[in-house]
């Protein structure tokens, strides 16, 4: 596995260690992979984030935040696993292969800022992290300040409160099996035999968003990004293949000069052990430009 990573970015295949700077605890500069850059159409494809303004297809959030997970296990202990929170308000995206770093504030007992730089020194993102349950992270603050903006076009059929329960979910092996040779932090218990192998902080991301294939919002005419997310383990971790249910709500839906923003809230149940097994809050901005509706220029095809 870390010659196959090596052969993609040296950088990832070297032994995570923390070191101590200014204050912050920093792992170690890491280049994700882009591993969406297939897809045709959105964010993560060079052609269309270049005719958006962007400089090429931009990694998704939800891999930056596996970069944390070993620098949260040494600041907080494995049980961070179980019951910590990370919160993330995502700022500059990042391409295929640019070296990036996670740094967790050092001092402090529960909440502690994080964030993560490019190697030119913009700031990825921004946030805060905890060993336990955190009811007042830097995403749900953000969602606190917001206020209603101009009239939602592609989401105008969305309302808060809208909600739906009882959503099976798992973690695919297959899923994981893919992630693992590019994954920028691969922890040995993602290696795991059988139904002991636990799934990937990206992959989890991943499992919870079932409940967004029941919003009542059209599938193409517009190009999406993550602008958020808060993970909070309840009873962690998740293991691959394992059947779980999702619940899910729409929180609100806000606006911005650039773009309508979804906020959403999911809850992954095991229904075996009879427990919530994490909550995830997530902001999905669907950027304007990218519409017909908003923008008459562009082509929805």
């Amino acid at each position: 596995m870390d010659s196959l990573q090596a052969a993609r970015h040296p950088d990832n295949a070297r032994p995570f260690q923390a070191t101590l700077e200014s204050g912050w605890l920093c792992g170690p500069w890491r280049r994700p992979t882009n591993n969406s850059s297939h897809e045709a159409g959105t964010i993560h494809d060079d052609a269309t984030a270049q005719g958006l303004g962007y400089r090429s297809g931009t990694v998704a959030g939800s891999i930056h935040m596996e970069q944390f997970v070993p620098l949260l296990h040494h600041a907080f202990g494995p049980d961070w696993q179980r019951t910590g929170s990370l919160s993330l308000w995502f700022r500059e995206p990042s391409v295929d292969g640019e070296a990036v770093r996670a740094m967790l504030q050092a001092c402090g007992e529960q909440q502690r800022q994080v964030r993560m730089l490019r190697s030119d020194g913009a700031e990825v993102l921004s946030g805060t992290a905890t060993p336990g349950l955190d009811t007042h992270g830097a995403l749900r603050q953000r969602l606190a300040a917001m206020r209603p903006g101009e009239a939602p076009r592609l989401l105008a059929r969305v309302r808060s409160g809208f909600q739906v329960a009882g959503l099976p979910t798992r973690v695919p092996r297959e899923d994981v099996q893919r992630r693992l040779p590019i994954l920028t932090e691969c922890l040995p218990a993602f290696c795991l035999a059988g139904d002991r192998a636990e799934a990937p902080l990206s992959a989890a991301v991943h499992a919870l968003r079932v409940f967004e294939e029941r919003l009542p919002v059209q599938r193409i005419g517009f190009v999406g990004l993550f602008g958020g997310i808060e993970w909070q383990w309840l009873n962690g971790p998740m293991h691959v293949e394992h059947p779980y249910e999702v619940s899910g709500r729409v929180l609100a839906v806000t606006d911005s000069p650039r773009s309508e923003m979804l906020w959403t809230e999911t809850v992954v149940r095991d229904p075996a052990l009879g427990c919530d097994v994490a909550r995830m809050l997530m902001l999905s901005r669907l950027l304007k430009q990218s519409s017909p509706l908003w923008n008459p220029q562009e082509d929805p095809r």
